[in-house]
Order: C-alpha cells, then structure tokens, then sequence
C-alpha cells in the first residue's frame, strides 16, 4: 500500500469539476485508490460523488491510498491525481 499527504489547491476544493476529473484518473487505475481527510474515513477514488461527501475544501490536506504493491505505477498515478487539484 502506498500512500501520500497532499493539500488541495483549486479554489473550489474537490467539488464538481475537480472531482469528476479526480475520480476519471482514480478509475484508469488497475488497483484501488482512496482518499481520505487525514482524520476521517477513506471513500473510493473513482466516484465523483463519493469525493463530494468529504467536503474538502482549498488548503486542506488529504491522504491518497494506493492498493498496490507497485510502487512506480501508484507514484505515477498518485502525481496524476495530484495534478488535478493542484492546478486551475
């Protein structure tokens, strides 16, 4: 299992938009992804509207779980999905 801290940027948080494109990247993956706020429950990555229920806001900081023991390609992903909140 890999896991990595990372705050979010976009304005409006891990709303609508940024979350359906969190989840689309979550969803090409060959394992599971989570996301977690750092002190609450993990739901899965690719569903926009299990993204929504976390309520996360621009600055806070979540954690992303990948279920793999392949370091590289969760690496890979993890920056993937960073991206999507990081950048408007």
């Amino acid at each position: 299992m890999i896991s990595r801290e990372v705050e979010v940027l976009v304005k409006v948080g891990l709303h609508a938009r940024p979350a359906a494109e969190f989840a689309k990247v979550a969803s090409e993956a060959d394992f599971i992804v989570l996301v977690s706020r750092l002190d609450g429950q993990a739901v899965k990555a690719n569903s926009p509207l299990r993204l929504l229920t976390l309520k996360i806001k621009q600055g806070e900081k979540i954690r992303i779980t990948c279920e793999t023991d392949n370091v590289e390609e969760a690496n890979k992903l993890i920056d993937r999905l960073v991206h999507t909140i990081t950048n408007d």
